[in-house]
């Protein structure tokens, strides 16, 4: 016999209120199974079944909801691969753009600074070249802030370049294998 929970009221007695006393539940534990020296090495229940799959159920016409679909798992992962590349390529792109405007304003004004003071412009010149302009401007800083801030746009120039190089590779592969395959009729060109 399982015990079951039996409650009874904290305070007990003739002033004691059941609308408002607290109950208290008392919990007694099961019995356990009683076992015979033969039965010491029952096997173990067996797992209970997987649940089936979820079935396939229709569209109803008239309402929004999405027609289901079967998807090929290779074309998914390749429209996975498309989308991965497509955000690299605009995030690298972006780093790299906004980072040589950034140089390039710096230059811009360096070298109109080096025109009113009678300077030879040069740091303002080198900030103009992309990727390799700021770390050939670095020795002709003249501070350590400044070099510091001028290695740190070439940095940021040559990552934004690298990961929007590789994220525009990445998309060129992955639109080159979805145009090459043709998933009807079984129909599949790879190169």
């Amino acid at each position: 016999m399982i015990g079951l929970p039996a409650t009874a009221n904290a305070a007990e007695g003739p002033e004691a209120d059941p609308a408002t006393s607290a109950p208290v539940i008392v919990v007694t534990p099961a019995p356990a199974p009683a076992t015979s020296p033969g039965m010491a090495l029952m096997p173990a229940p067996a797992p209970a079944a997987a649940p089936p799959p979820p079935a396939y159920q229709p569209a109803v016409p008239g309402t929004n909801a999405p027609s289901p679909m079967l998807v090929d798992p290779r074309i998914a992962a390749l429209k996975h691969q498309r989308a991965a590349g497509l955000g690299m390529t605009i995030s690298g792109f972006t780093m790299f753009g906004t980072s040589y405007l950034l140089s390039a304003l710096v230059g811009s004004i360096s070298l109109d600074y080096a025109a009113d003071v009678g300077g030879s412009g040069t740091y303002g010149r080198r900030m103009l070249v992309p990727v390799v302009g700021p770390f050939m401007a670095i020795p002709r800083t003249g501070s350590a802030t400044g070099g510091l801030f001028t290695g740190l746009l070439g940095v940021v120039q040559v990552g934004g370049l690298v990961l929007g190089t590789s994220g525009a590779i990445k998309l060129g592969r992955a639109n080159r294998q979805l145009a090459l395959s043709a998933d009807a009729g079984g129909i599949q060109l790879k190169f």
